[in-house]
């Protein structure tokens, strides 16, 4: 066994750059004290109380149940890839964890713990960066489809007024040259091959395409749409627990903004950016800054405590590498 695979801290943790997490906390920290200065303590205490449990409940139970929907995203991709044989329970062990590392760090480190999840049971590391960064695109590239979506649905939480129009524009041009460079890059891509220095682009770049558009693309997409699905259906739930009505149009709209937000990479977890942005978009909507900032607070929360089955299965998986058969 070699010695580079036996710990996943040495591994995977010390290749982040110190700095740019060092830079994110700093963010996130600066985003919270300026949040803090703009609340009144003493009705934020009050908001507090208002939450109902049970709807809280519900809402981290339909984000732990991502996990498993997840994992079976991630096995169809690498059985399209014909990356090694796995099993759906170890896929389910590798994104717990890869969902709990990446709410307690960079979202990065996340798909760095499942990369080296899928190499401790048989896959390459370049095999395995592969296919988790082809699921990362997938489920990014999805939701920018949701937001295009969404962005056409009726909502009294008019959060782009005036610029709702230039909105629907911008993500339909993205997802179009999206999918244009995606088949253009995978018909191109034995050119590309030829290139010694750029040959790992066209492996990408086909790998991305049979994902995408291969045999199993309806399973991946479908599973990847039904993610998103009950993420808005947690935020719903949230809303309910504080005493929000909101409507699915309107929940789908919250959606939207706080993951778009947490996907912007200057934060941890997005941490202090959502909150600013729930913040200004609420105020728009009538609700105190309080009452905003709880409210993203708590989907946080709901995200972080929603996470912990993986530090439960990151607990057992840490040990000695098992010896599992290659595929």
């Amino acid at each position: 066994m070699k010695s580079e695979t036996a710990l996943f801290p040495e591994q995977v943790l010390s290749r982040n750059n110190s700095a740019i997490l060092a830079l994110k906390l700093l963010v996130t920290l600066a985003c919270f004290w300026y949040l803090f200065r703009h609340v009144e303590l003493a009705k934020l205490r009050e908001a507090l109380p208002e939450l109902q449990v049970g709807w809280a409940a519900i809402a981290v139970v339909l984000l732990i149940l991502q996990i498993p929907l997840v994992a079976l995203r991630l096995l169809e991709i690498v059985q399209v890839l014909r990356i090694g044989r796995f099993r759906w329970s170890h896929l389910c062990a590798a994104s717990a964890i890869g969902q709990f590392f990446g709410q307690i760090l960079p979202a990065v480190t996340g798909d760095g713990v499942r990369a080296w999840f899928l190499n401790r049971f048989g896959s390459s590391w370049r095999d395995a960066a592969v296919s988790v960064v082809i699921d990362r695109c997938v489920g990014i590239g999805l939701l920018l489809v949701f937001a295009f979506a969404i962005l056409l649905l009726p909502s009294k939480l008019d959060f782009f007024a005036g610029y709702r129009g230039e909105l629907v524009v911008f993500l339909g041009t993205v997802v179009f040259a999206g999918v244009i460079g995606l088949v253009l890059g995978a018909r191109f891509s034995a050119a590309l091959a030829e290139r010694g220095h750029v040959r790992w682009i066209a492996s990408f770049l086909t790998s991305a395409y049979r994902v995408v558009f291969g045999a199993r693309c309806a399973a991946i997409l479908g599973i990847g749409c039904l993610v998103h699905m009950l993420t808005i259906a947690a935020v719903w739930s949230l809303g309910r627990a504080q005493g929000l009505l909101l409507s699915p149009s309107d929940a789908a709209v919250l959606f939207a903004v706080m993951v778009g937000v947490a996907l912007v990479p200057f934060s941890v977890g997005g941490w202090g950016l959502r909150e600013l942005a729930m913040i200004s978009f609420f105020g728009n909507y009538g609700l105190t800054p309080e009452r905003a900032l709880v409210f993203s607070m708590f989907f946080g929360f709901a995200c972080l405590v929603a996470s912990l089955p993986g530090a439960v299965v990151w607990l057992v998986f840490a040990g000695p590498r098992p010896t599992v058969g290659h595929g």
